[in-house]
């Protein structure tokens, strides 16, 4: 199979001095997964950005539509998140473990948290963040993770996770379109010194399909 030519993708800068390509191709749950588009816009397109979640059950899937398209990973940033389900410093370090292992990969370039609220009882859901983070910051220390990050974060739980943790997210990932800009997170965002990474959702009428596309803004 011919591979594309590498485009030049804009990037933009985290604060750590990686450049994320400014355009990445999601893959959901309840059918927002083709294998046969992964592969297309990895090997025709030259889309070099893809994006999934352990919460869409398709890790493995899009492991093997990686190594269909012949891209090598050096050349590729992956992104994926932790399930809430998996929250807490012992179960996120594993639950990232196993997701690189299902997708048959060494390292995530970006690893988020998917959701603020947390499922653990007795704790409080800032508690249980928090925790969640210090691994996070490990597997960051590690270099199992490049960058990392949340998603559908609020500016509230932005300032708490500062006020608790060392490290300040790379990235906040949260829905964005002409129908939803949160303006003031944005703004809180930039300076914070955190990329603001929009992500669509594309709903078809009378299906629960779901393709996303991310976009970072700075």
């Amino acid at each position: 199979m011919p591979l594309a030519p590498r485009l030049s993708c804009p990037t933009v800068a985290l604060s750590n001095g990686l450049q994320i390509p400014i355009l990445g191709l999601g893959t959901s749950h309840h059918g927002g997964y083709s294998h046969d588009a992964v592969v297309y816009a990895l090997s025709e397109c030259g889309v070099r950005h893809v994006d999934t979640a352990k919460r869409y059950g398709c890790e493995e899937r899009l492991g093997h539509a990686i190594r269909e398209s012949g891209i090598p990973r050096s050349d590729l940033w992956i992104t994926d998140k932790l399930w809430r389900g998996d929250y807490g410093y012992t179960d996120a370090k594993k639950a990232c473990l196993d997701s690189c292992s299902r997708m048959g990969v060494e390292y995530f370039d970006l690893y988020l948290m998917h959701w603020p609220e947390a499922t653990q009882p007795g704790c409080s859901n800032r508690e249980v963040r928090a925790d969640t983070w210090r691994a996070l910051e490990e597997l960051h220390k590690e270099g199992t993770c490049s960058a990392i990050g949340v998603s559908n974060f609020l500016v509230h739980h932005l300032e708490e996770l500062k006020d608790d943790c060392s490290v300040v997210p790379h990235v906040n990932q949260v829905e964005y379109h002409p129908f939803q800009q949160p303006t003031p997170l944005m703004e809180y965002c930039r300076q914070e010194g955190v990329v603001f990474e929009g992500m669509e959702r594309s709903r078809y009428q009378n299906q629960s399909k779901r393709r996303g596309f991310r976009k970072t803004v700075k």
